[in-house]
């Protein structure tokens, strides 16, 4: 098998760019009308609950196929066992680190959004001792990733197709010479998956159990599927060359579905709501890929150190959105100023935190699990 002769830049570009998209995703959440987010806001504006709900339709599942992507990718160069001790040491580190220090700062911020200082101290224990979702937060998809990548490491070290085979080429080439068709058949499977599996998880009442809120059961059911498509879109050339091309009827086909799906969502059942999403979600997800690999398929300096920091700041961003919206209770200024001030001030002082967090080895460590070498001295 011939290696690969230049890096493919667009796939951590597109990575970066799904982490980065949680800012304005979760400041507009802090702005929705009629219903408040993790911390109160006091205000609302027209379309921001519409934006939100039209990124998180895309985003993460994109962000799952990426994910599914690279853990094939590198299985296949890499024993499993120590890809799978990498991905602990990368992901399980910073998820504690953050789960002892960020998270219990961000919920008291929460808490004080909504209550006086002593009874917010009073929430704050309280839920701290009761509430399983309050630990994890925004850190979620990291227990889910971990439960994914040693499934992955488990079937590399069994099945040894599993590194080095490839979808067969009749259906490879089928699927690359009939796109829109291919993914609607994708997307009709992925739907009934998630109409029938999670909701029927919900259904059993396992949601509202404290285990699951920090387990994250129900992610990992509606994500498996994304992330298995990432792992054969490596073992799948022919149609992986495809998707990373522009498709006018799959852009037409993302847009019918995300009209549909904003115009119905809050109306029908949570199983035709799921199916419906699946569909603007698949064919989005092959618009960006086609918009990266065209845009962003390039070693950019600035793209690289972004690419770099998005771990860090995806880390550090919602304390800070929740900081700031915070303080701005009350601030005099127009909400769409506000709004855009608090991602714009979120996104410099991650990235700022990042650039500290590189001079620290000990911080570089806890942060973004990776060991630094140790720096020389002067008078080395």
């Amino acid at each position: 098998m011939s290696q690969r002769k230049e890096r493919e830049h667009f796939w951590d570009a597109l990575r970066a760019f799904l982490m980065l998209l949680g800012i304005p995703y979760h400041v507009a959440l802090s702005y929705q009308t009629g219903q408040d987010f993790i911390v109160h806001s006091g205000e609302g504006l027209v379309g921001a609950r519409e934006f939100a709900d039209t990124v998180h339709l895309f985003r993460m599942p994109a962000f799952f196929v990426i994910a599914g992507y690279f853990a094939v990718l590198l299985l296949a160069r890499r024993e499993p066992g120590e890809w799978l001790k990498g991905r602990f040491l990368r992901l399980g580190l910073p998820f504690l680190t953050c789960l002892l220090t960020l998270v219990p700062a961000m919920n008291l911020v929460c808490e004080l959004s909504n209550l006086p200082l002593g009874e917010a101290l009073a929430s704050w224990r309280h839920q701290l001792a009761t509430s399983g979702g309050y630990w994890v937060r925004h850190l979620w998809f990291i227990v889910v990733l971990l439960y994914f990548s040693t499934i992955a490491a488990w079937l590399a070290k069994r099945f040894a197709a599993v590194r080095g085979g490839f979808v067969p080429a009749r259906i490879d080439d089928w699927v690359a010479g009939h796109l829109l068709l291919a993914l609607t058949g994708i997307a009709a499977v992925i739907g009934l998956w998630e109409a029938l599996a999670v909701e029927g998880f919900y259904k059993a009442g396992m949601a509202t159990l404290v285990p699951q809120q920090i387990l994250r059961l129900d992610e990992t059911i509606m994500y498996l599927p994304w992330f298995v498509l990432g792992g054969l879109l490596v073992r799948a050339r022919s149609t992986l060359r495809r998707a990373c091309r522009f498709s006018a009827p799959v852009a037409a086909m993302a847009i019918v579905a995300t009209a549909t799906w904003l115009l119905v969502h809050t109306e029908v059942a949570p199983m035709t709501e799921r199916f419906i999403g699946v569909f603007a979600a698949l064919a989005s997800t092959q618009v960006l890929l086609a918009a990266a690999r065209s845009w962003l398929d390039r070693p950019l300096p600035w793209l690289q150190k972004l690419t770099s920091a998005s771990f860090v700041i995806y880390l550090f961003h919602l304390p800070l959105i929740v900081l700031f919206v915070w303080l701005g209770q009350g601030l005099p200024v127009p909400l769409a100023i506000k709004m855009l001030g608090i991602t714009v001030l979120t996104g410099v002082l991650s990235y700022a935190i990042w650039l500290g967090i590189q001079r620290v080895r000990s911080m570089t460590l806890l942060f973004e699990g990776i060991v630094a070498p140790a720096r020389r001295s002067a008078m080395a």
